[in-house]
């Protein structure tokens, strides 16, 4: 049964830079188990607003929930622990660690992290290593990256590192991805890949994905609904189909914009 309460809720959010408004009372919803899309031309703000969700910047004002609760304010592990979860455009992956080694640092509060648990209860910690491991093996099995468990981060190619980041996440167990244009300088070939499972973790394991993204393919491929910014002001929201025929948003970006990157 599909739940009509929002997973998160963005409530008249302000960012002010000095003088500069970034983002100007935005208002909207995430239904949970939906991919959905927000796009808008450079400068819209949408980076600005996936830093203020996450708590990599605070408000000007305004609020912000994540089912029901309060979350404005907490910073980015505070959010992390509540399953919040984000990506960068150019991925950040310990390039001189495994891929399998990239998954493995994510849990939090790992027992090998204490030095006198590795002393005294050492088979604890080995137990907890295995589990992890197998943990990662499995995430990495989903996102077609368990051939390339044992090669290093660094090595990879854009699109690898793109599906790495994906892993990465899932690996938190998260709620709510925030994905930051996970399509930028990705062959067709590994965005289709990547689009697969984005979508795969949606429906078998319940993900909520909010998503920039400037390739318009790729949006109307994945997104329902779409979240459009300009001025950093949301201008427009809907179905790809209701989005790509609303005047203002033909106006104010789309025009320039479909089938391509900007």
């Amino acid at each position: 049964m599909t739940s009509t309460t929002p997973l998160l809720q963005v409530r008249e959010v302000v960012k002010d830079f000095g003088g500069v408004r970034a983002v100007d009372h935005c208002s909207f919803d995430v239904m949970p188990g939906t991919v959905t899309g927000l796009i808008g031309p450079n400068g819209a703000g949408k980076t600005t607003l996936f830093n203020l969700i996450s708590g990599a910047l605070p408000l000007t004002s305004g609020r912000i929930l994540c089912d029901g609760r309060d979350i404005t304010g907490l910073r980015l592990h505070q959010t992390f622990a509540l399953g919040i979860v984000r990506t960068f455009q150019i991925p950040r992956e310990f390039q001189r660690l495994t891929v399998l080694e990239n998954l493995a640092v994510v849990p939090a509060n790992q027992r090998g992290e204490r030095m006198w648990a590795a002393w005294l209860t050492p088979w604890t910690v080995a137990h907890e290593e295995r589990r992890i491991e197998a943990k990662a093996l499995e995430v990495l099995e989903f996102v077609n990256l368990a051939h390339l468990a044992d090669e290093y981060a660094g090595n990879l190619s854009t699109g690898q590192k793109k599906l790495l980041e994906l892993a990465r996440t899932l690996m938190a167990e998260p709620r709510l991805v925030l994905l930051d244009e996970p399509g930028a300088g990705v062959n067709r070939t590994l965005l289709n890949s990547l689009a697969d499972n984005i979508q795969r973790a949606s429906a078998e394991r319940g993900v909520t994905f909010l998503l920039i993204e400037h390739d318009m393919d790729l949006v109307t491929r994945l997104c329902n609904p779409v979240i459009v910014m300009a001025d950093g002001v949301v201008i427009a929201e809907g179905s790809p189909r209701q989005i790509q025929r609303d005047p203002g948003v033909l106006e104010a970006y789309l025009g320039g914009m479909v089938g391509g990157a900007a």
